[in-house]
């Protein structure tokens, strides 16, 4: 099942590039970022982007500027070890949720 998913994000991938670039098909490079969105967009069962869940943030798409975390402020001048647990707080956190979610959106799938 995981492996058809991941066959149709390359399509869709694939199709939605092909549109953008040149004819010597030489500036894939240049278009790619803007299609990060794909893993920025929150999942209609999780409710959270895979980047999210990947890296404990949500992502700056470019553009909004130039591509680069969002740290809170709260851990901004933390040392390494602060940070690495609010990842872990903040990972375990999301982990819940979309666990939940997965439940929920599977007994309304079933009913």
């Amino acid at each position: 099942m995981s492996n058809g998913m991941v066959e149709r994000f390359h399509r869709v991938l694939h199709d939605s590039i092909a549109h953008y670039i040149d004819s010597t098909g030489m500036n894939w490079e240049v278009v790619l970022p803007f299609f990060m969105a794909f893993t920025a967009t929150p999942h209609s069962t999780t409710q959270y982007s895979p980047f999210c869940l990947l890296h404990g943030r949500e992502m700056i798409l470019p553009n909004e500027g130039e591509l680069k975390a969002k740290i809170s402020p709260e851990i901004h001048d933390a040392d390494q070890v602060q940070r690495l647990e609010n990842f872990k707080a903040i990972r375990r956190k999301a982990n819940k949720d979309v666990r939940h979610n997965n439940r929920k959106a599977h007994l309304k799938n079933k009913a």
